[in-house]
């Protein structure tokens, strides 16, 4: 009977499975970096978003009171920046029920997608009173 001979190195079974493991492994820190890069566009998009949305508030502030001589009203907000935006300032009294509301309620409402299905939106609300500021 002849006997073999122990040899140094990998058997073929020993190779499939490394490659298998570090493929594994490959396609864990390839998705990795994928995540990041959405992660890394939606938070400039939101940063973007905030920008446009101060700014806005920025300009109603400043006027006061007289936002519009209307009680209530909405107006559309540029948001070139952004992709396959939407944007929109909205204003009523406060509190809706005051006969003679002495403060308004702004919201700016922002929205846009950018990714196929995935977008986001930014909201903010504000009191603006009859000499300006919150």
């Amino acid at each position: 009977m002849m006997r073999w001979k122990c040899r140094g190195g990998f058997t073929l079974i020993e190779c499939l499975v490394a490659a298998v493991i570090l493929g594994v492994g490959i396609a864990g820190v390839a998705g990795m970096f994928a995540y990041a890069s959405l992660s890394e566009k939606k938070a400039a998009y939101m940063a973007e978003a905030r920008q446009v949305a101060e700014e806005t508030l920025e300009t109603v502030r400043a006027g006061g009171y007289g936002v519009s001589g209307e009680p209530y009203g909405y107006l559309a907000v540029d948001t070139p920046r952004l992709p396959r935006s939407s944007g929109s300032l909205a204003w009523q009294p406060y509190p809706e029920t005051a006969s003679s509301p002495e403060m308004k309620l702004v919201a700016v409402n922002l929205a846009w997608d950018w990714a196929g299905p995935i977008g986001g939106t930014y909201n903010v609300v504000t009191l603006v009173s009859e000499h300006g500021g919150i």
